[in-house]
């Protein structure tokens, strides 16, 4: 579930829609978190969609560090990517913002957390954009991750925070906010489950 100060946005014709903010939403605000209405397939139910379904699903859904692909109900699924995001995770399904958001502000996350089939090309225009979107700069980028959520965390009991009855580790969180340190690597998500994002030649969707 996103953030309710959120509304989908046409951002552009080579970007397509995107997420913003509606009201501002400070640093350390809980922006989306696993709520009972995804849906999270094994690559068993994956394949068995078939090659017609699967370069929509590849495109709205990711895959989690269990090798589970989620695809999200609301428009989270259309957060776009960004090499200088405003969300990121650590090893739990939820979201910090990082920064403050202003209204009208973009919501992004990077794409190299969330265990790509393949690479990408960049259109994020960050002064600090990587040019490609890869799973294999996952290990590289996550200490940093990691050293910007223990910073967002440490206020996540000072701001508000609507989606925290669906945080499943909301009992941890205050004792995160004063011990940072022990809030999950980011690392975490990077799946160790090579068969849920390797593809078929053969039938287009994921093999096992």
């Amino acid at each position: 579930m996103l953030h309710p100060w959120t509304r989908l946005n046409w951002m552009s014709d080579e970007v397509g829609y995107g997420v913003v903010a509606t009201r501002f939403i400070p640093k350390g605000t809980i922006i989306w978190a696993l709520d009972p209405l995804d849906q999270v397939f094994t690559s068993d139910e994956v394949k068995k969609f078939g090659p017609q379904l699967w370069p929509t699903l590849e495109r709205y859904s990711y895959v989690n560090g269990q090798g589970l692909r989620v695809l999200c109900w609301d428009h989270g699924r259309f957060m776009n990517h960004s090499c200088d995001p405003v969300s990121l995770s650590p090893g739990v399904d939820f979201e910090l913002t990082v920064r403050d958001l202003q209204p009208g502000d973009e919501i992004t996350c990077d794409y190299s957390s969330l265990n790509l089939e393949q690479d990408l090309e960049c259109l994020c225009r960050s002064p600090h954009c990587r040019g490609k979107i890869s799973k294999s700069q996952f290990a590289k980028l996550a200490p940093l991750w990691d050293r910007q959520l223990r910073e967002a965390v440490q206020v996540v009991n000072q701001v508000e925070q609507p989606l925290l009855p669906w945080v499943k580790e909301r009992a941890l969180l205050e004792r995160w906010a004063s011990h940072p340190d022990e809030l999950p690597s980011a690392y975490g998500h990077m799946t160790r489950k090579r068969d849920a994002v390797t593809r078929s030649a053969k039938n287009g969707v994921p093999s096992a």
